[in-house]
């Protein structure tokens, strides 16, 4: 032993061993936790997708296209679109197995500044924006509701402002679901997969029990409506309202740090997913010409449940109803569960309040940021800006998508990134997802151009806050390097 090592006395030992133990012990208190598996993921994926839009769109769809199969067309491309954003996040997702999905890759691909202005808008606008709207849409469905008259109405800064008993149930329920998510993983994926298997149920059985009615006619895929003009218009009007039914696929990509074998289920969820739900879109479609021509859809108020009293009787239609409730309740699930992940994962990063990148040391989840975005959710319930952001949001999710699907070229120039899946058809799948966001995002612009001023709005209310976080904090560590997204 050397002259100037120092003996440890046999209690300081064994108290530093036990202050290691704690700290260990602490550490791992706090980690997230690697939860879901490959089935979690597919669910999650599918359970995120399937919400009303197959419910309400195809009336729509209908009138803007004149036969069946060219409505059946429309969803199969739309289905390759989103399959094509699912290839192409897939890469990034094997590449960079971190939470928080879009907000990562774009911080990885063009810096600091553009992946915490993505993850302003998230916070925001988009997800918080989206769970007040389905909450809202889903009370709409519930049976024996109050009417939404006003409980109590006052007038603030000369504007009214009623609260009705519409928006105590939907801030009910965002409350409620966000309670569960905080509860846990185990929770939070228990409930959505529970969810996620009954709407499936649902969608099969509904077409299920149509197909086998013997009440409907195959003929209606022959029938040929009245045109509103070329089949090329027709069908770019069309693919907005299929594509909208598609959004969802990334889920998974959100929840990367809790996912177990990340870099090999994340990719496989978000490819099994999407063609799962191809496939029940498909199948659902098939189900409603059966039992309606294209002309009748696009004269319908309801497509869904006049199908179901036609080929089921009008004592059944009610299911429908039932139907789209669960849809909406998993969808709405799933957008509370991964939304919060992205504010963990800027909080960790330095871009966001340290508090918002805590995880409970019992439920080991992010409760911080699963409560803060309730709180906003719910205030945008209660206000009157809904439908504004709710459009802004729109824009965002088509360029975001645009901009993060781009991410996969710049960051195949980095040697450094271990790749365990590369997008199949590349470069062209990439490209093509690329360009049809980039164009659905400019066919917005083209209908509501004050968009822009909502989007330029919103992004210069981020750099102040930007700034400040940045001023004298050491330089950030990328999100999913850090102990507690490795567990």
């Amino acid at each position: 032993m050397g002259r100037d090592q120092k003996v440890t006395p046999p209690a300081a030992q064994h108290a530093s061993a036990s202050e290691q133990r704690g700290a260990q012990t602490s550490t791992q208190a706090a980690c997230l936790e690697r939860g879901l598996g490959l089935p979690d993921c597919v669910l999650l994926v599918v359970g995120s997708m399937v919400g009303s839009g197959i419910f309400l769109t195809t009336g729509q769809i209908a009138g803007a296209l004149s036969s069946a199969w060219l409505v059946i067309l429309a969803w199969l491309l739309g289905g390759a679109l989103a399959l094509s954003g699912a290839l192409t996040y897939a890469e990034l997702g094997a590449a960079l197995p971190r939470a928080g999905g879009h907000y990562t890759y774009l911080r990885e691909a063009y810096g600091p500044l553009v992946g915490f202005l993505d993850g302003w808008l998230s916070f925001i606008a988009s997800f918080p924006g989206s769970i007040a709207f389905v909450a809202l849409g889903l009370v709409a469905y519930l049976p024996y509701v109050a009417s939404g008259d006003s409980l109590i109405a006052v007038h603030i800064l000369g504007r009214d402002w009623a609260l009705t008993s519409t928006h105590l149930i939907a801030v009910g329920v965002i409350l409620g679901l966000s309670l569960i998510n905080a509860l846990g993983l185990r929770a939070g994926s228990g409930a959505q997969n529970f969810l996620t298997a009954l709407k499936i149920a649902a969608l099969l059985g509904i077409t299920g029990f149509g197909l086998l009615s013997g009440r409907g006619d195959w003929g209606n895929f022959a029938a040929v409506g009245a045109p509103g003009g070329s089949v090329a218009s027709g069908m770019g009007a069309a693919l907005i309202g299929v594509s909208f039914a598609y959004l969802g696929w990334d889920a998974a990509t959100y929840m990367a740090a809790e996912v177990k074998q990340p870099q090999r289920n994340v990719p496989r969820s978000l490819a099994i997913g999407t063609l799962l739900v191809v496939g029940l879109y498909l199948l659902f479609n098939l189900g409603l010409f059966y039992g309606m021509s294209v002309t009748g859809m696009a004269t319908s108020g309801n497509v869904t449940r006049d199908v179901v009293a036609q080929l089921l009787g009008s004592g059944l239609s009610g299911l429908v109803s039932v139907a789209i409730l669960i849809c909406i309740l998993g969808s709405l699930n799933a957008t509370i569960m991964v939304g919060p992940r992205i504010y963990y994962a800027m909080a960790r990063d330095g871009l966001f309040p340290a508090a918002v990148g805590a995880v409970h040391h019992v439920t080991r989840v992010p409760v911080a940021a699963i409560a803060a975005q309730a709180v906003w959710a719910c205030i945008i319930v209660l206000s009157s800006t809904l439908g504004r952001i709710l459009a802004f949001t729109v824009l965002v999710i088509w360029l975001l998508s645009a901009v993060t699907g781009a991410a996969v070229f710049i960051l195949r120039r980095r040697p450094d990134l271990d790749r365990p899946y590369r997008t199949w058809g590349y470069p062209w799948v990439p490209a093509i997802f690329c360009l049809s966001s980039l164009g659905l995002a400019v066919n917005h612009l083209a209908h509501t151009p004050a968009d822009l001023l909502w989007l330029a709005g919103f992004l210069l209310s981020g750099l102040p806050i930007y700034a400040g976080m940045r001023r004298g904090r050491p330089q950030a560590r990328p999100a999913g390097y850090t102990s507690t997204d490795n567990t």
